[in-house]
């Protein structure tokens, strides 16, 4: 696996991340590399934990997770138990929208986002703030939470193959889910591999909110209702979600060089094909959105 981390230096606030115990032995869908790879970088950056000047003992920040797509709270629960058996005490909120496998799929990701929010902010715990570790689609969700809300404010963000500049195909879809069991699904792929992204589409497939089709790019620009505004691709910017991904102290991006799912593997790392074609690849450091710094990226 690979691993970017973009640190902001903010001596104003206080440093520290959750790390996870690479001992454990993990879920198919996290590596234990890229764990304990994130961890250094993380723990390196932020000069580890932050204790409270009136109490002997350290109070750590809270610690969000979001889970993917075709995934729950329960999918996190392994990376949960990292987390709090490596800091005992520490308060973990396990988000979940809706009734997270079905829900993570039929609701827009606008929706789950705002969702999302409204959850976040009903936690009293969260009030003061917290770090997100955040997986596969809900990567996506978190930064959407922190550019358009991000009220509590978001400390650190680690984002777990989190498709950044979006997908273009899925090969082992029909492996996952069958045609003949997953019929509604199918269908709304092939609308999208037929060029048809719109508003109706996306308002009950999350996959369609983040579908970018290189050969067909205006349309995207014209129709897509979530990634194009989050990543600031259109004409006019909005300077808040470039403002608030830059008071992050810490984001942590990382893809799997095994990934199965995610096409092109290197989304994550704000990556995709050169627009015309679905061949080669702009690095995240040569395109637009990192030379006009269109969120903060530079």
């Amino acid at each position: 696996a690979s691993v970017r981390n973009t640190t902001q230096k903010k001596p104003e606030r206080e440093r520290d991340l959750a790390c996870l115990d690479s001992n454990v032995e993990m879920k198919p869908c996290f590596s234990t590399f890229v764990v304990t790879l994130l961890v250094l970088v993380l723990l390196g950056a932020l000069g580890g934990t932050s204790r409270l000047l009136t109490s002997p003992e350290p109070e750590y920040r809270p610690v969000v997770l979001m889970h993917g797509i075709v995934g729950s709270a329960s999918t996190m629960n392994t990376a949960k138990g990292w987390i709090e058996r490596d800091f005992p005490g520490i308060y973990v909120h396990n988000a979940e929208i809706g009734d997270g496998v079905v829900s993570s799929v039929i609701l827009s990701m606008n929706k789950q986002v705002s969702e999302l929010a409204a959850s976040l902010r009903a936690d009293p715990r969260l009030s003061r703030g917290f770090n997100m570790v955040c997986h596969s689609q809900g990567g996506l969700l978190c930064r959407a939470y922190v550019e358009r809300f991000n009220n509590p404010p978001v400390y650190n963000l680690m984002s777990w193959a989190g498709p950044n500049s979006g997908v273009y195909g899925v090969p082992l879809l029909n492996g996952y889910c069958p045609p003949d069991l997953c019929a509604y699904i199918d269908n709304r792929f092939d609308e999208l591999l037929n060029g048809k992204l719109n508003k109706e589409l996306q308002e009950h497939f999350s996959f369609a909110s983040y579908w970018k089709d290189p050969l067909d790019y205006a349309t995207y620009l014209a129709e897509n209702d979530f990634l194009a505004d989050i990543n600031n691709e259109r004409l006019q910017k909005n300077a808040t979600y470039r403002e608030n991904l830059i008071s992050l102290n810490t984001l942590a991006l990382q893809y799997s060089t095994a990934d199965r799912t995610v096409v092109p593997r290197t989304s994550p790392w704000f990556e995709f094909y050169s627009i015309g074609q679905d061949r080669t690849l702009t690095m995240w450091n040569t395109s637009e959105q990192y030379i006009e710094d269109w969120i903060g990226m530079r």
